[in-house]
């Protein structure tokens, strides 16, 4: 029903009113312990939800400084943007999702809101989260997918690059059986071929990148620049060119299904498939 922000130069608190009927619940304030200096109130319309956060992330200044803390945050609906709040500066987040699996917020918070991620419901089995990149449509043989199979795991993945993603490629595994995808986008052939090829028990838990404006052949589309791929073991990456937008996004260990986005020339764009983790 509405999200109460104390922010300035940061974000200091954050209070959170939910509705069911004609009851009302108010979280407690979470942060603020030194106080703030402006007080922001969104009021959501009754058929209006959040379906992405973005916002900065930098280092505190004042009081308790030198902390890594969200220093400006936005709320986009399905009616418009609310934000941003605090101080744009520092590295960009954006994390959308599906409409109408908004479940909650969960973070960090001290003398501020020190970190800031987002419960969502998957509505059937397999939900997306994503994309990141271009996101006007585009025609049916633009579209990529690649989900994995019931007990298969991501064995391997193929990525043609340069100054742009080319091309992504996904093999997975079940006991000595594979399956190796089409290669999605790289219409125009690639620089470099780089392969990752991950353990038994590795499994990725993270992907960022940016996204930036092609260059050479196919110029001036919004494409993916770079990405990188986190497990729990290492850091593959970055491939690419790291220019642009950032963008990242984590999830719970255990429950990537898979990618998908448009492509063409090059990777124009990338999201995620999760899946339900047991608890």
């Amino acid at each position: 029903m509405k999200i109460t922000i104390d922010h300035g130069d940061l974000i200091y608190s954050l209070m959170f009113t939910s509705q069911c009927g004609d009851m009302t619940r108010t979280s407690e304030k979470f942060g603020g312990w030194n106080g703030g200096e402006n007080v922001s109130e969104i009021t959501f319309e009754g058929n209006e939800e959040i379906k992405a956060i973005s916002g900065t992330v930098a280092l505190s200044r004042g009081t308790d400084a030198g902390n890594t803390i969200v220093s400006s945050i936005s709320f986009v609906t399905n009616k418009r943007t609310h934000g941003p709040f605090g101080n744009e500066r520092g590295t960009s987040f954006l994390v959308p999702w599906e409409y109408g699996s908004f479940a909650g917020f969960y973070g960090l918070c001290g003398y501020y809101i020190d970190s800031i991620g987002v419960y969502v419901k998957a509505p059937d089995e397999i939900m997306k989260i994503g994309t990141w990149g271009k996101s006007i449509p585009a025609g049916p043989q633009n579209n990529w997918s690649f989900q994995f199979e019931r007990n298969y795991h991501l064995m391997k993945i193929t990525i043609d690059h340069g100054d742009l993603i080319y091309s992504l490629m996904f093999t997975s595994q079940c006991g000595d059986i594979t399956h190796t995808s089409e290669k999605f986008g790289g219409w125009n052939g690639g620089e470099i071929v780089s392969e990752i090829t991950f353990e038994g028990n590795e499994e990725i838990k993270v992907i960022s990148g940016t996204v930036a404006l092609s260059r050479g052949t196919d110029a001036g589309n919004t494409i993916i620049s770079s990405v990188s791929f986190l497990t729990n073991k290492r850091t593959h990456g970055p491939f690419g060119n790291v220019r642009g937008t950032p963008f990242s996004v984590p999830w719970e260990y255990g429950s990537l299904a898979g990618f998908y986005g448009l492509c063409g020339y090059y990777i124009d764009s990338i999201g995620v498939y999760l899946k339900a983790t047991k608890r």
